[in-house]
C-alpha cells in the first residue's frame, strides 16, 4: 500500500469513526436528557423511542467496530513498502508494540462494551448502563490514537482536552442526531397538534445541552489549537496543518450559527406541527454541516504540524 493511499484510507476511517462516536454518545445523551420530555406522551411512544435510540446506539457501535479494523490495517500499511504485503505478524506487532496499538485496543474493547449495553437496552432497562459506560470509555479512548498524546507540544493536558472535545461534541451533535432519529421519528404517530407539542418539549430539552456541549468542545478545542501552533495565529495562514485548522473553524463556525438560529428564532414559536417541520429541516441542516465539519477534522488529524512539514 502506498502513503498516499494509506492517508487516504486512514482518514476516511477515521471520519466514520468520529460520526460513529458520536451517535454512540448521543444515544446516551438522549435517553439521559431528552427522553423524559416524552413520558406524557404516553408509554408507546416512550417505548418506540427508546428502541430506536437502542438502535441507533447498536448500530453506531457495530460501525465503530468495523472501521476499527480498517483502521488498524491502515495503520499497519505506514510500516511497510507500497510494494510489500500487509502480514498477520505485522498486525500482531502493531497492536502490541506500539501505543497506537494499546489506544486502538481500548477503543475496541469500549465499543464492544458499548455495543453489548444497547443490544440488551433495546429490551432491558439495565442494559442502558452498560451502554453509558461503554459510551463513556469510548469517549475515554477515542484521544489514544491522536494527536492528544502522540505530539509532544499537547503537552499533559493535550488527553483530558480532547476527552473533552470528545464529549462536547457528542453531547452536542450526537445527541442532535439521535432526538431526530429516535425522538422525532417516535411522535410521528401522534396528531399533529400533539406532536408540535412533544418536538417542542425535546428542543427545550436539548438547548441547555447542545449549549454545554459547543462551550466544552470550543473552549478545549481552542486550547488544543493554540499548543499544536505554538500559539502562532500567522500559522493558520503559512502552514498547510492551520490552512486546514482555518477551515475547520469556519465550518464550526457555520454549525454553530445554524444552531443558534434554531434557538433564537425557530424555538421561540415551537408549539405547532409548522414548527415542528421547520426545525426538523434546520436540524438536518445543522447535522449535515456538521458531518462535513468531521470530514475535515479526520484529515487535519493526518496533517504534519507546522515546523514538522
Amino acid at each position: 500500500m502506498n502513503p498516499e493511499t494509506a492517508e487516504l484510507l486512514g482518514a476516511a476511517a477515521r471520519w466514520v469513526a468520529y460520526l460513529a462516536t458520536l451517535v454512540v454518545l448521543g444515544a446516551c445523551g438522549f435517553r439521559a436528557g431528552i427522553r423524559r420530555t416524552l413520558v406524557t406522551a404516553g408509554s408507546e411512544v416512550v417505548q418506540d423511542a427508546d428502541r430506536r435510540a437502542a438502535r441507533a446506539g447498536l448500530w453506531a457501535a457495530l460501525a465503530l467496530l468495523t472501521i476499527l479494523t480498517v483502521k488498524l490495517y491502515a495503520q499497519a500499511g505506514n510500516f511497510v513498502e507500497p510494494d510489500e504485503p500487509i502480514t498477520r505478524d505485522l498486525v500482531t506487532t502493531v497492536i502490541g508494540s506500539t501505543a497506537w496499538g494499546k489506544g486502538w485496543t481500548s477503543q475496541m474493547l469500549a465499543a464492544g462494551l458499548a455495543l453489548a449495553g444497547f443490544a440488551v437496552a433495546g429490551a432491558h432497562r439495565a442494559g442502558w448502563l452498560m451502554a453509558f459506560v461503554g459510551a463513556t470509555t469510548v469517549a475515554l479512548a477515542t484521544p489514544l490514537t491522536g494527536h492528544a498524546v502522540a505530539a509532544e507540544r499537547a503537552g499533559i493536558w493535550g488527553y483530558p482536552l480532547d476527552v473533552m472535545h470528545v464529549l462536547g461534541s457528542g453531547v452536542w451533535l450526537g445527541s442532535l442526531a439521535v432526538m431526530l432519529i429516535a425522538g422525532f421519528a417516535a411522535v410521528r404517530r401522534l396528531e399533529p397538534t400533539s406532536r408540535g407539542q412533544r418536538v417542542a418539549a425535546m428542543v427545550h430539552a436539548f438547548s441547555p445541552m447542545a449549549l454545554t456541549g459547543v462551550t466544552t468542545l470550543g473552549l478545549a478545542g481552542v486550547i488544543l489549537a493554540g499548543r499544536y501552533l505554538d500559539w502562532s495565529v500567522s500559522a493558520l495562514w503559512t502552514s498547510g496543518y492551520g490552512r486546514t485548522l482555518a477551515l475547520k473553524l469556519f465550518l464550526l463556525g457555520c454549525v454553530a450559527g445554524t444552531g443558534a438560529y434554531n434557538w433564537k428564532v425557530l424555538k421561540p414559536v415551537l408549539g405547532t406541527e409548522a414548527g415542528a417541520r421547520r426545525i426538523t429541516r434546520s436540524s438536518l441542516v445543522e447535522l449535515g454541516l456538521g458531518t462535513i465539519l468531521l470530514l475535515v477534522t479526520a484529515w487535519l488529524v493526518h496533517q504534519p504540524m507546522p515546523g514538522d512539514e
